[in-house]
């Protein structure tokens, strides 16, 4: 089993080293890292002096909209990988050897989740725009369910990596999910709740203004929601492959 998982590791090493796209996804959230450390300050900055309006004011916005897209990138990365696999009956390869393929499902869904929990505690922890207290911990947990689950979706929906890109971009629409958390007043703000990406970011805006018993109850919401669309997602994949 060992040997399995260093050749798997090898070859995911390989793809993405030749791979622009996946390399891209790779360090795609670093660059975000960056852009909110060394970007965003000089850039409210220079829109303070031409227009005398701060987009500080709205650094929590900012804050869960960039966040969101580690999740986004990580499962991205980790479902064009799998689309590969699905297409080239490599999955049902490594069903019939010792990593078996629950195995390879570990394996595979791991690594997108170790990737948004490091870089999303990272970017709470060096962007200079994040709020940093015990709630935060509650969209870093949220955060990185998503990725396995929209590397699931890729792979359990697109016909061939060329559709799983479509499919990635049209993930772009879970960017409401912060935008009506932040801006929607109540009642309207339900629009949001069957959103997943919804309650990572209300859980954080919650936290941030004191409300840390609200935030723990967004967060408990967001944990049901994001366990039912994970459920729902792996059961589509297995579908797919059976």
């Amino acid at each position: 089993m060992i040997k399995k998982l260093k050749a798997l590791m090898r070859n995911d090493a390989r793809q993405i080293w030749n791979d622009p796209l996946l390399m891209a996804s790779l360090l795609g959230p670093i660059a975000v890292i960056v852009f909110a450390r060394f970007i965003v300050p000089p850039l409210s900055s220079w829109i303070e002096q031409q227009y005398a309006f701060s987009i500080f004011l709205y650094s929590d916005f900012i804050a869960t909209f960039l966040l969101l897209t580690i999740p986004l990138l990580s499962g991205t990365f980790a479902g064009l990988l799998m689309l590969d696999e699905r297409d080239e009956n490599m999955i049902s390869y490594y069903a019939v050897t010792p990593l078996t393929r629950r195995g390879y499902f570990a394996y595979r869904l791991f690594w997108p989740c170790l990737l948004t929990f490091g870089l999303s505690s990272l970017f709470f922890i060096c962007s200079g725009i994040t709020s940093i207290r015990i709630e935060s911990l509650y969209s870093v947990l949220l955060l990185t369910i998503e990725a396995p689950c929209l590397a699931l979706f890729l792979a359990a929906y697109a016909a061939n990596k060329v559709e799983g890109l479509a499919l990635s971009k049209i993930s772009g629409l879970l960017f409401a999910g912060p935008i009506i958390a932040a801006f929607t007043p109540f009642p309207w703000s339900y629009l949001g709740i069957w959103i997943p990406t919804y309650w990572p970011a209300k859980s954080y805006i919650l936290a941030v203004s004191g409300e840390s018993l609200l935030s723990l109850g967004a967060f408990g919401i967001g944990l049901v929601l994001h366990l039912l669309f994970f459920k729902s997602m792996l059961g589509s994949f297995m579908k797919r492959i059976d």
